[in-house]
């Protein structure tokens, strides 16, 4: 289900989280890199523009070279339902919020499936909302990115495919 490789990100505290992560993707077969923010500058430095949103984010998951999708106190049982369908915990229960734009057809399709499956969210149109562009330049890595997906303070996804979404929203 995965295709890209994974990259987890560690202040240096939770060793035992960031070793049930590396098995979860080993157990994918997916490519894992761990980077300790604690002795990584540059790590530090990328990490602190995800993070100003969310208390305790460690572990972090990065899912793409491409930033995908970003995970925030990542557990394996949070990650399963978007990459090993039929097991883990959805996050359900979160606020969902779109950032997306009138002219993307992406967009369009990512609300109307929504919609069809009773997810309520929260649209922020990023022409006609003051930052919301430059806030998703700053979560994607330089990137504006629609939509743009936020779960509560679990996750941020960049253009995700409807099924991926739909899992692990739990629908």
């Amino acid at each position: 289900m995965l295709d890209e490789a994974a990259y987890i990100y560690d202040d240096g505290t939770h060793a035992d989280e960031v070793s049930q992560l590396q098995a979860f993707f080993l157990g994918l077969k997916v490519e894992c890199q761990t980077i300790n923010v604690a002795e990584d500058e540059a790590a530090r430095q990328t990490t602190a523009t995800w993070v100003a949103h969310v208390p305790n984010p460690f572990p972090i998951v990065r899912i793409g070279e491409k930033i995908r999708a970003l995970f925030f106190n990542a557990r394996p049982e949070t990650l399963a339902p978007a990459y090993a369908p039929g097991v883990g915990t959805p996050l359900t229960g979160q606020t969902v919020t779109v950032y997306s734009a009138n002219w993307c057809p992406d967009c369009h399709q990512l609300e109307t499936y929504l919609q069809q499956i009773g997810t309520t969210y929260e649209k922020i149109n990023i022409e006609q909302t003051a930052g919301a562009p430059e806030q998703i330049v700053q979560w994607s890595g330089g990137r504006r990115v629609v939509p743009t997906v936020k779960i509560g303070n679990a996750a941020l996804l960049f253009n995700p495919s409807p099924q991926v979404l739909g899992r692990l929203l739990g629908c």
